[in-house]
């Protein structure tokens, strides 16, 4: 009974089952995850800030698929432009690059003016998302700010002092979750990083879901779900976390229609973020069902796409 209790997770998103009639009768509807994402040459995840933490939010740039140099000075122009999506905050909009080189998997930038901790983020982060890309060099008026920086292993940890000793500790590193909030809009994203005591797949698993049901103590700006939907039962079989909701409450979440996608992949996102799931399956009462929304599918299991924060 504990899991039952603990895990009353945020998947207000089934009530939808309720409101579109579990029919499956949506045709042409694309299974969340599943869908055909823009071809990867023509994307690029830039990191901004809410609420004091890094999150990435994709775009469609422009490019030659071919040269790889080309996608990196597009990606870093577009982070130092200024051009801020509403919502976010960025710690490099009034600093200029005097010279960029790109030399096999360095990247070297030369800024106007001496950055914040968080802006030498933003910049690491989003040029180690491009291709062949492995560490920074950054330097201010022409002199040595940071070099040779590399991306960490996890995002935005709760606790930076103590994810500071164990970065280089494997043991420890594997005790450590991302969980995947949504902002306080329900709208993106927000990546936070936990130190659990937890170590087997299933056991970390168990733990990232409570966390998503019961938030963060301390943390602001973050959004959970209601926590009156039951988990029935929860597994992990052969890469597929498999959670098996209870149909009763649905029709406590009818306000929460709108938010169906981004709670469902919320919840993919947090769990394939552990090694040894790769896709999530969920059911209700036992039961597979079809799909949930007209462009929405849980009927086979979910895969995370790559990309998400999408700017429209």
């Amino acid at each position: 009974m504990g899991l039952k209790k603990t895990l009353n997770l945020i998947l207000i998103l089934f009530m939808i089952f309720v409101l579109a009639g579990c029919s499956g009768n949506s045709p042409g509807a694309e299974p969340l995850g599943q869908a055909a994402e823009p071809p990867a040459e023509n994307m690029a995840f830039i990191y901004y800030i809410k609420s004091g933490f890094l999150v990435p939010v994709s775009y469609n740039i422009d490019v030659n698929s071919d040269n790889y140099i080309e996608k990196v000075s597009t990606t870093i122009n577009l982070l130092f432009s200024g051009d801020v999506p509403e919502g976010f905050e960025s710690g490099v909009s009034d600093v200029k690059i005097n010279s960029l080189n790109i030399n096999q998997d360095i990247v070297s930038v030369d800024v106007s003016r001496e950055l914040t901790e968080l802006a030498v983020k933003q910049i690491v982060y989003t040029l180690t998302e491009c291709d062949n890309i492995l560490h920074i060099n950054i330097s201010v008026n022409g002199k040595p700010f940071a070099s040779m920086l590399e991306r960490p292993k996890f995002i935005n940890p709760v606790n930076p002092e103590q994810y500071a000793q164990d970065k280089d500790n494997p043991a420890e590193l594997s005790k450590y979750i991302t969980v995947y909030y949504t902002d306080s809009n329900k709208k993106y994203l927000i990546p936070l990083t936990i130190k659990t005591d937890k170590t087997s797949a299933e056991d970390r698993a168990k733990e990232a879901l409570r966390y998503l049901s019961e938030g963060i103590e301390g943390i602001e700006g973050i959004s959970v779900f209601p926590n009156k939907m039951k988990i029935r039962e929860f597994q992990i079989k052969d890469g597929t976390a498999e959670i098996d909701l209870d149909l009763d409450a649905l029709f406590a979440f009818n306000d929460e229609v709108q938010y169906a996608e981004i709670a469902i992949d919320s919840v993919v996102r947090t769990l394939t973020s552990i090694d040894g799931i790769d896709q999530v399956q969920l059911l209700v009462n036992g039961k597979k069902l079809d799909y949930v929304t007209s462009n929405m599918s849980i009927k086979d299991p979910i895969k995370p796409e790559k990309w998400y924060n999408k700017v429209k």
